[in-house]
């Protein structure tokens, strides 16, 4: 099993939130979480950033949104390890406790957006280095210089922005941990994710979940590619790698043992298709999250 580190953060005199400014040689945290949302932006580095199953390289002006308890970690490129003091990491965090303004986020629909944001965030988010989030890294550069309600109030303002955003994308796919998305008001959708859900690692056909759907094959198809921007075997090769790579980390199974407990009935597919999603094989993605623990 992997070792992750649970954080504990201080939210000093009681308030609900914590910035701060990062000027390091290299991100020094292992794998960890805590209770706490953070927002990560990362003025000036590069490395391999880690949010759940998620691995992706990061570069100046990256930023993502983490939700609570989500594990993740940053790893530098080789330079950073190396004590030349032109590689600096320049970072922003802000912090902020689970539980701050929940009642008005359950109570008050001025806060639907922010509500489902934060929700999502579970997964964590990524906003692009577009003019739209352009915004959202100013005020999160002048929330640096704000404490108390003004850092509150600020807060509330980088929330809303990142709730109105179009170019924000999920790092991890929500069908991970989930039997149905929960902004699915389709009960036709909601059933047939129930179904593969239940049943991606077995050998399901169209015609089996187009069934599900009350639909012919053709007209479940452009439904199903409508409802979720994604083809039926889309869908299920993400949940078999999803699965996958929680068990890759686990490490109780060999790599063909994962093979055949996820769906695939071959090891060069599972493989093909593994890079496919995760953009590593199985045995590389394996290999880059242990040179970061």
């Amino acid at each position: 099993m992997i070792k992750i580190m649970h954080e504990k953060l201080n939210l000093s005199s009681g308030s609900p939130i914590k910035i701060k400014w990062c000027d390091y040689d290299y991100f020094k945290f292992p794998w960890h979480f805590h209770e706490e949302y953070e927002i990560v932006y990362v003025l000036k580095s590069t490395g391999t950033r880690f949010v759940g199953n998620n691995i992706e390289p990061f570069s100046d002006e990256d930023m993502v949104l983490l939700g609570s308890s989500v594990p993740h970690m940053y790893r530098n490129d080789i330079q950073y390890y190396q004590d030349d003091p032109k590689y600096r990491v320049h970072a922003i965090t802000l912090q902020f406790s689970k539980d701050f303004f929940q009642y008005s986020l359950q109570q008050y629909p001025e806060f639907s957006k922010i509500k489902r944001l934060l929700e999502d965030a579970k997964y964590g988010i990524h906003f692009d280095k577009e003019d739209a989030n352009k915004g959202i890294r100013k005020k999160m550069k002048k929330a640096l210089h704000l404490d108390g309600l003004d850092l509150l109030l600020e807060t509330i303002k980088i929330l809303s922005l990142m709730s109105e955003s179009k170019d924000k994308r999920l790092l991890r796919d929500e069908s991970e941990d989930t039997f149905t998305n929960n902004h699915d008001d389709d009960p036709r959708i909601i059933k047939v994710k129930a179904f593969l859900h239940r049943e991606y690692t077995k050998a399901i056909t169209l015609h089996d979940i187009a069934d599900i759907a009350g639909m012919n094959v053709s007209a479940f198809c452009r439904y199903f590619l409508e409802k979720t921007s994604k083809t039926c075997f889309q869908y299920i090769n993400e949940l078999r790698i999803s699965y996958a790579c929680k068990l890759l980390l686990e490490r109780r199974l060999t790599i063909t043992q994962i093979c055949y407990e996820t769906g695939y009935n071959n090891i060069s597919n599972f493989n093909r298709q593994f890079k496919k999603v995760m953009g590593y094989t199985p045995t590389e993605y394996v290999l880059e999250f242990n040179k970061a623990v």
